[in-house]
């Protein structure tokens, strides 16, 4: 069989019996990956700039992560977390009591962010009685159900589910992308009074269990929350006896040059959601809260059959482990700072550039709205076409977001770099 009969025959299956309804970017077949780059089954090497959406921090099949799983997958594969204790699961309930911010020190396992958010939510309100949930416009939790119901960053997402999670109210985020009209200095006073108004005209703050925010946009566009935000939704919450959840699904792990996205600010969320980066790869999510709180969870009150299983908490700790021992997480701020120096530079001049902005190796390049929809897909392609995959985000599409690795090799990322911003200079060319 020829290569390219091989991809026919794969590409035909899957058109055949995957479900339509997962969005499609490419036509690829992946074969192999390794490190920033990954082979197609007719040959062609590729760089990778979305690390399975911000996945694989450690790039893919890194050694110590192998080994880690080929030596549990030999004891054994899965036992259910309900029925008995094992080493993986407890060393890294430990591990993530110890690197997390505060007196999070209590975890609960799941298989992804988003189950892991429906859980969030469900401790919350089981905790404190109360019905509503405050999260924020252009946020991205997750498809699950709880998390369709409070995600905020297209419609589409909730089209066909309604009526999905009643008490969900959205405030806006502190994004001055989405925040037409209102002075920069004031966005933090704007957004804060925008809760308020909430509580005054919807939901009284004695009825909300949990305030929940990604404390840097992912989906919504790759923007931080100003720290002052943080701080001040951290005294509210506290003043209304309301829990402030972070959705740190996409920002764990380094990718914004801390451990988490929580340290930015000092703040310590009641709740932590943690996925993605995790585990590198393999299916993991962390409901992780301080013991008094879990201890208020009613036994039995929520489940997971798979959630912590032994070969996706080996391939976490590993992880961790690499990240800590490697020092990627100062890699990542270090690098992210000349990154995003570089392409300010490279990119000066170009009025459809909006902005460059970047916390870490969490990097977005914002283009103008009015020819985002047009430029962004046609950047994405003729980037694919030179062989480096990228995608984008932002409520219109706005913003290509870069997801590297944390310990992607120099000349990957030169050449990567290189590739992207010729696609980008040749977009805009015949745009203008």
């Amino acid at each position: 069989m020829t290569l390219q009969s091989k991809t026919a025959e794969i590409q035909e299956k899957a058109r055949r019996h995957l479900s339509p309804v997962m969005t499609r970017v490419t036509e690829m077949v992946v074969e192999r990956a390794k490190g920033a780059r990954f082979w197609t089954s007719d040959g062609e090497e590729y760089i990778d700039f979305v690390s399975g959406v911000a996945v694989n921090a450690i790039g893919h099949a890194h050694e110590a992560m192998v080994e880690a799983i080929q030596k549990q997958a030999e004891a054994f594969i899965h036992f259910g977390l309900n029925y008995g204790y094992y080493e993986t699961a407890a060393n890294l309930a430990e591990k993530l009591a110890e690197i997390t911010p505060g007196s999070l020190d209590t975890v609960f396992f799941s298989n992804s962010g988003g189950e892991a958010i429906d859980g969030a939510l469900k401790l919350a309100k089981a905790v404190t009685g109360r019905p509503g949930i405050i999260a924020f416009e252009g946020s991205f939790h997750g498809r699950t159900m709880g998390a369709t119901a409070i995600t905020a960053s297209s419609s589409k997402y909730r089209k066909f589910y309604e009526p999905i999670l009643g008490e969900v109210y959205h405030a806006p985020y502190p994004y001055p992308g989405q925040l037409r009209g209102v002075k920069e200095g004031e966005i933090t006073e704007y957004c804060l009074g925008q809760i308020q108004k909430i509580f005054d005209l919807r939901i009284d703050p004695s009825r909300v269990a949990a305030i929940i925010i990604e404390p840097v946009m992912g989906e919504g566009g790759y923007f931080p929350a100003p720290p002052e935000f943080i701080q001040e939704l951290r005294r509210l919450c506290d003043s209304h006896g309301i829990l402030l959840v972070f959705d740190e699904v996409q920002t764990g792990f380094g990718r914004t040059g801390k451990m988490f996205a929580a340290e930015h600010s000092g703040v310590t969320p009641d709740i932590l959601v943690l996925a993605k980066a995790l585990s590198g790869g393999m299916p993991l999510g962390a409901i992780v809260a301080a013991r008094e709180l879990h201890e208020k969870w009613p036994a039995g009150g929520h489940g997971s059959t798979f959630g912590g299983n032994p070969i996706s908490c080996a391939a976490a700790l590993a992880n961790i482990k690499i990240l800590q021992e490697e020092n990627l997480i100062e890699r990542s701020s270090k690098l992210g700072e000349r990154i995003v120096t570089r392409l300010r530079s490279s990119l000066k001049g170009l009025d459809a550039v909006n902005e460059v902005r970047g916390i870490g190796l969490m990097i977005g390049i914002e283009f103008e709205s009015s020819i985002a929809a047009s430029a962004v897909p046609h950047i994405k392609q003729k980037a694919l076409e030179n062989k480096l995959l990228i995608m984008n985000c932002g409520v219109y599409g706005q913003t290509i977001r870069l997801m590297l690795p944390l310990n992607i090799e120099e000349e990957v990322l030169e050449k990567g770099l290189s590739i992207l911003e010729k696609a980008i200079k040749e977009t805009l060319s015949k745009e203008e």
